[in-house]
């Protein structure tokens, strides 16, 4: 009994032997099968690094405004006796918008008019008398202060006169009209909006480091979302004399030429503020750029010493960004095939295939 039993114990250590021998072959093969396995090439596309002549830029973002932009409004109240403008037109300088009231004001004047030419009669007899020695002096200096009193009486009621009337103190296009005939005005009250719109400013602020490539004369481009892929040019014409100190950035003003009248105060713009000195930069595509936190790269194809194409991973000094081309400042030369389309699924020394066109 013991000897049967100890004979089907062996007979089943010996079937778990062969067995597992058998699998362990079965594993060193396929150990030695991925071993050798290579993956097929990754098909990519590429692009030949080329070396551009850039005119550096400094980006930033602003607001266009009227080069002379005012609120027109009344100096003194009154009630709107006439209206001599729409809105949206063009006018003139010194073109009359507006009349107030003025009524009791030219009564007024030819009450003091009047009592100016009685002051001028009294004035001149007592001159003469005086000469004569006929009156006396306090008489003669009492009369030249009258006179003095009416014609200042006359000139003050003139200038009430001139302030009801309101007109256009520059040449430039009128908003929408916020008064209506017969409508009572307060002194101050908003009128309607003039702009003078022949040339705007366009305002931004650049950062401090910026400050030895600032000069007046220097060309700024500028694009805006109305007009999407048509570039405006202008002129810096005054840079702020302090840095400011909050944001540490130096503001610029720039005159844009607006004869057609294309550009509207407000307008939000794209700036780009050209560099003096050209650059030669080697240029890729965007989409040939990968980023990380150990430092941007480019994959350049070239042959292995077996003569087969591989991606080797380059690190590169990237900088400014124009469209969907990227300048490298460093670690590219020009002539280089770089990969431009499959960078996501390549490793450095990774084979490749292009692919085709």
């Amino acid at each position: 009994m013991f000897k049967r039993s100890a004979l089907v114990i062996g007979g089943l250590l010996l079937l778990l032997l062969v067995l597992g021998g058998i699998k362990y072959q079965q594993i060193q093969q396929g150990m030695a099968q991925l071993a050798s396995f290579a993956p097929p090439p990754a098909t990519v596309s590429v692009v030949e690094a080329e070396s551009q002549q850039w005119r550096p830029e400094i980006a930033s973002v602003g607001t266009l405004t009227a080069k002379a932009g005012i609120d027109l409004s009344a100096e003194v109240s009154g009630l709107v006796e006439g209206l001599y403008f729409r809105s949206g037109q063009k006018v003139n300088k010194g073109e009359l918008l507006l009349q107030l009231d003025d009524g009791v004001e030219q009564a007024n004047l030819q009450s003091y008019r009047a009592q100016a030419e009685l002051a001028k009669v009294k004035y001149d007899r007592n001159q003469t008398m005086y000469e004569r020695r006929n009156i006396s002096e306090t008489e003669y200096d009492e009369s030249s202060a009258n006179l003095k009193v009416a014609l200042a009486a006359v000139a003050q009621t003139e200038a009430t006169i001139a302030k009801k009337a309101v007109k256009a103190p520059f040449s430039g296009v009128l908003g929408i009209r916020k008064v209506d005939l017969g409508q009572y005005v307060q002194a101050g009250s908003n009128l309607v909006t003039l702009q003078d719109v022949s040339s705007l400013y366009a305002d931004f602020s650049v950062p401090e480091q910026h400050l030895p490539s600032l000069y007046v004369g220097q060309t700024v481009l500028f694009s805006t979302s109305a007009y999407p892929g048509v570039d405006f040019e202008g002129k810096v014409i005054a840079l702020d004399a302090k840095v400011d100190e909050n944001t540490r950035n130096i503001a610029i003003r720039a005159e844009v030429p607006n004869a057609d009248g294309r550009l509207t105060p407000g307008m939000y713009a794209d700036i780009r503020l050209l560099k003096r000195d050209p650059i030669t930069p080697v240029t890729v595509p965007s989409t040939a750029i990968t980023y990380s936190p150990f430092g941007d790269a480019v994959f350049v194809v070239r042959k292995d010493n077996e003569g087969q194409l591989r991606a080797y991973r380059q690190y590169v000094k990237v900088g400014e960004r124009r469209g969907d081309t990227v300048a490298i400042m460093s670690g590219l030369n020009a002539g280089e095939q770089v990969v431009s389309a499959g960078t996501m699924k390549l490793a450095n020394e990774a084979l490749v295939q292009l692919a085709k066109l």
